[in-house]
């Protein structure tokens, strides 16, 4: 399993302060306070990356409704009706905490394997598919660490994928 990205900001900043921290010298004030502010980053992230999506759609859909409302009123403009014209992202998008999505990718996961280990076999060709398009997005996921430079940009591979 791939670590989620909460556990690799998290790791990163163990590792700057149980690790990086304390070989500066004692007189680096500067450059330890650089590092604290560092990892008070790295704990925001940490605490609120997964909110992100789920942030971006309210604020979105609040901000559609006061246009449409004041567009209903006859307050709004050209600009007004192309941006509620726009495609937008559901309501609900974002909704459940990607936690629970994970968590729950993670129940899913252990079902298709206990229907892998099936002695009649009916699940290969699914789970075949399956395991392509996992490693296409797991390609696409370490692309930019330099692992899997030939896979697509992660993006590109999202919006090919299914719902």
């Amino acid at each position: 399993m791939i670590p989620t990205v909460t556990r690799q900001l998290l790791s990163i900043r163990r590792r700057l302060l149980e690790t990086v921290l304390p070989e500066l010298p004692a007189d680096a004030d500067f450059a330890r306070e650089q590092a604290m502010l560092i990892s008070a980053a790295l704990e925001h992230l940490a605490a609120n990356h997964e909110h992100e999506y789920r942030y971006a759609v309210v604020e979105n859909d609040d901000y559609r409704r006061a246009l449409r409302e004041l567009d209903r009123t006859g307050v709004g403009s050209a600009e007004v009706t192309r941006l509620l014209a726009e495609p937008r992202p559901r309501p609900d998008d974002g909704a459940l905490p990607l936690a629970a999505v994970t968590e729950q990718t993670t129940r899913m996961k252990r079902a298709l394997v206990a229907l892998a280990q099936d002695p009649r076999g009916a699940a290969g060709r699914h789970l075949a598919a399956l395991a392509e398009r996992q490693v296409e997005r797991e390609g696409s996921w370490f692309r930019a660490v330099g692992f899997t430079a030939e896979s697509p940009p992660i993006a590109q591979t999202l919006t090919g994928a299914g719902s």
